[in-house]
């Protein structure tokens, strides 16, 4: 990949070189501009140091993390993969067939009768706690407590998703004490992930707003929109 983009240097094949030099697929011949990330003091976002271990042999935990990456990968995960799989009795070498639509399948905020916390749960609790948990789950055995950390720490101020799970549990906690104060029944919190078809679905915009998710207190119904990922508290008449 030494082919460089003109306008915003982007790695490509020689192959993908379009007859007028000019690329499409990464910037639209220049027309996309983006901002460079960056923090609330205006400072650029650097590439994470501990990720050194991703190319770096020299790194003394580059070859565990190359072992184990998928392990690592869905130690931090939100959600887990639902579909049916195909299986094949014949011989061969292995492979992989879904039938049908490929899911994520996500739980409630709380774990069920008392199991370990997993996925998008984990990022409702402590760092550490969730660390914890994460590398005592028998699939992680050979995962690096101190990678996970640098992971999880990584995770929860430069992605929107940690911070959204924690704003839920904070506005839950928020909702139960005023109504416990009111001497109320507490409302379900809900937390609903947007799909709206009317809004612009080009994929090249920078994001402007926090507009993946919406946190709202359900008294009277269901939220006047389009929906595909719900995630509530247990019911507590049926935790089923």
């Amino acid at each position: 990949m030494n082919i460089i983009c003109q306008f915003r240097k982007s790695k490509n094949f020689a192959a993908e070189l379009p007859s007028d030099s000019k690329f499409t697929s990464c910037c639209r011949k220049g027309k996309i501009k983006l901002e460079k990330p960056s923090d609330a003091l205006s400072n650029d976002f650097l590439y994470p140091n501990f990720l050194d271990l991703l190319t770096n042999p020299n790194n003394p935990d580059y070859k565990n993390f190359h072992d184990d990456i998928r392990s690592y990968n869905s130690d931090v995960s939100f959600a887990s993969m639902g579909t049916k799989v195909v299986d094949f009795s014949c011989g061969g070498p292995y492979a992989f067939k879904v039938h049908g639509q490929i899911r994520h399948r996500t739980s409630h905020i709380q774990s069920l009768n008392g199991q370990a916390p997993q996925y998008a749960q984990l990022y409702v609790i402590d760092s550490t706690q969730a660390t914890k948990i994460r590398v005592n789950h028998p699939a992680n055995e050979q995962c690096n407590l101190r990678i996970l950390d640098q992971i999880d720490r990584f995770f929860r101020p430069n992605n929107r998703l940690p911070d959204t799970y924690l704003t839920f549990r904070e506005v839950e906690s928020r909702v139960i004490a005023e109504s416990n104060e009111a001497c109320e029944d507490v409302p379900v919190v809900n937390m609903v992930f947007r799909r709206d078809r009317h809004s612009d679905q080009r994929r090249y915009n920078a994001p402007t707003a926090n507009e993946i998710a919406m946190v709202f207190v359900n008294r009277d119904g269901e939220p006047p929109f389009e929906r595909n990922i719900r995630v509530y508290p247990l019911n507590p008449e049926n935790p089923q």
